[in-house]
């Protein structure tokens, strides 16, 4: 089938703005907001340990969010939207809250938005001659992957006084001259007056407030005296983004075709190291691919050494060796890749007088290793697990599609789709198969976005019906709606020219929003559900919709129970007048599948759980 080609706005915008009239188009939407918390090493009693902190205090987000040292106000986690960062991890602050809505819902509206504060600091026992070397350093960039700040927005860096007062000790504005693909190095005295044992800081951005907006972001703090402003390197090697890997365009594949379909198409495992030292530095670094399931571990890379060595401040990309296949797992799982630099970082130290003292509050080895995972389950996705933006069109009656490709005849068996603003719950959608966009879809129901908690959620639509697809096939939605309906873009790998959408009676293909729709399709080589066409007078199942208990009347041998995943599911049960009576009561809301074995046959119900 040829496509129309036609160019496609791609703009940023907030869930929250109308857009009236507006021309209906495919567009792109964010950042979302994320947060991921350190996972702490402290337990029991430990865990419940004093908030105030001392020196030297380091953070450089590679794990997440430590809530023992910050306290977030709006301020998000990101592994992506920063360009070239110190290390993995960095801190986004834009105009949306701690839930991800904005601060105003005027678009014109200025002012602060996100801010980010550390817990208490002890600085009142630094010695006289260390005074004036105590200097806080962190790494900046404006906008990145999201909005580029304008001449008016700011970031600044504020501390708090023995008074409790907070006082701007350095900003920066927006300007275009910003370097948008770098991350620049702030050198910030903290003068002897600001040095008290109730000491704060935080950063605290202004700009719009009506949205994802004006972005800063921040990384790889360090706070610690005896500091020299000419000296701003760190004897720290570090691994900057998630590791990269594709089976053929995929970052998931079904496990039951993964045997057959896997020889010679996986990539290499990518990722990006930088010496943030000002000397060379041989190391090696080494990668492996596991399988929690079976405890299987398959080496890739063992003790590798980088060839040339690593210069000083040198950032570099690398490749894990070639392999053709790994072993097929027994079950369904995701296998963990994990890089290693084998650096010689270790904890901050200092001798004096032939003393070392180590400090377990730098450890520069907790940057070195990065994990992601690969999931062997039942469903295609091109994306890597969870959405930086979002994407949509804002047409009624119009439709986004996502191309794929199987190697060999399967059953589809239901899709699910990442909805990202929890406003759209409870919202029809058509969901859609075509084996051609030209032609007629091959399956069409009317379906409920149902209520969820959080934009990471993937809603599953299980399909009630044998639906046999081979080669090239789409699956999507339709809309009843010329508001936006937002659906995850995973922005880290770009299969953009698999997007397709319609809102004039044309498909277009994607050729400007870059990224990976989150839309997966789940497949199976076994029959999933089987339809009776037997006359059905002696069975009755209501109500549907059901809110707690639902009857199934009749003669009939067997009862079966699937979720809207797809598994069966053992739900309390009594016997009624004339059957049973199945207690739906606490179970999320969705499409539930009712199998029900009678003498005509095995019969198959949808039941919607409100």
């Amino acid at each position: 089938m040829k496509i129309n080609r036609a160019a496609v706005l791609s703009i940023f915008l907030w869930a929250s703005i109308g857009l009236g009239n507006a021309t209906a188009q495919f567009v792109e939407f964010g950042p979302l907001h994320r947060i991921k918390a350190k996972p702490s090493s402290l337990s029991g009693a430990n865990s419940r340990i004093t908030e105030t902190l001392s020196i030297p205090f380091w953070e450089d987000f590679s794990k997440g969010i430590d809530t023992l040292k910050w306290a977030p106000e709006g301020a998000s986690y990101t592994e992506t939207i920063g360009i070239n960062p110190p290390s993995i991890g960095m801190l986004l602050l834009n105009g949306v809250d701690e839930n991800g809505r904005p601060y105003s819902f005027v678009n014109i509206d200025q002012g602060v938005t996100d801010q980010f504060t550390s817990k208490t600091i002890d600085l009142s026992g630094i010695p006289s001659a260390e005074q004036n070397s105590l200097f806080l350093s962190f790494f900046w960039q404006a906008g990145g992957r999201a909005e580029y700040p304008d001449e008016g927005d700011q970031l600044s860096l504020q501390v708090q006084n023995e008074e409790g007062s907070w006082i701007t000790i350095w900003f920066v504005r927006g300007s275009a001259d910003h370097p948008r693909e770098e991350f620049t190095q702030a050198f910030v005295p903290i003068l002897p007056e600001l040095q008290h044992a109730e000491f704060k800081f935080r950063f605290v951005a202004r700009g719009r407030q009506s949205g994802p907006f004006d972005s800063w972001l921040v990384d790889y703090i360090y706070l610690n005296t005896n500091r020299n402003p000419e000296e701003t390197d760190y004897p720290d090697r570090s691994l900057t983004v998630p590791n990269r890997l594709r089976l053929g365009d995929f970052g998931a594949y079904p496990l039951e075709l993964l045997a057959s379909n896997q020889e010679r198409i996986w990539s290499l495992v990518s990722n990006e190291f930088q010496n943030l030292e000002d000397r060379f530095r041989a190391m090696e670094y080494s990668i492996q691919i596991s399988d929690p399931e079976s405890g299987i571990v398959l080496p890739i890379n063992t003790n590798t050494p980088f060839n040339p060595v690593p210069n000083a401040l040198e950032r570099r990309k690398f490749e894990s060796l070639p392999f053709d296949e790994i072993p097929v797992p027994q079950l369904e799982t995701d296998l963990i890749l994990k890089t290693t630099l084998l650096s010689g970082d270790d904890l901050l130290f200092e001798s004096i007088g032939g003393d070392t003292t180590r400090f377990e509050s730098v450890d520069f080895r907790e940057n070195d290793t990065v994990k992601t995972t690969f999931p062997i389950r039942d469903f295609f996705a091109y994306d890597n697990g969870s959405a930086d933006y979002s994407a949509g069109i804002n047409q009624r009656a119009g439709q986004l599609a996502v191309e794929y490709n199987t190697p060999e005849e399967v059953y589809l068996k239901g899709i699910s789709i990442n909805f990202t603003n929890p406003n759209q719950g409870e919202q029809a959608i058509d969901i859609l198969v075509w084996k051609e966009l030209d032609q007629a879809p091959i399956f069409r129901r009317e379906d409920l976005i149902p209520r969820f908690p959080t934009s990471d959620s993937l809603v599953y639509f299980s399909l009630d019906t044998n639906i046999v697809v081979s080669g090239t096939f789409y699956v999507g939605y339709a809309q009843f709606t010329d508001d936006f309906v937002y659906v995850g873009l995973d922005k880290l790998n770009d299969t953009g020219e698999k997007i397709f959408y319609n809102v004039s009676q044309t498909w277009v293909q994607n050729e400007e929003v870059s990224g990976s729709i989150l839309i997966r399709p789940h497949v199976t080589l076994a029959t999933p559900f089987v339809e009776n066409e037997l006359p059905e007078e002696n069975l009755r199942v209501f109500p549907n919709p059901v809110r707690n208990k639902l009857e199934v009347e009749g003669a009939f041998s067997e009862v079966r129970i699937f979720d809207p995943f797809g598994r069966e599911i053992f739900l309390e049960r009594e016997q009624g007048q004339k059957g049973e009576i199945i207690n739906f009561n606490g179970q999320r809301p969705g499409i539930y599948i009712l199998q029900v074995l009678t003498e005509a046959g095995l019969q198959t119900h949808r039941i919607l759980v409100n």
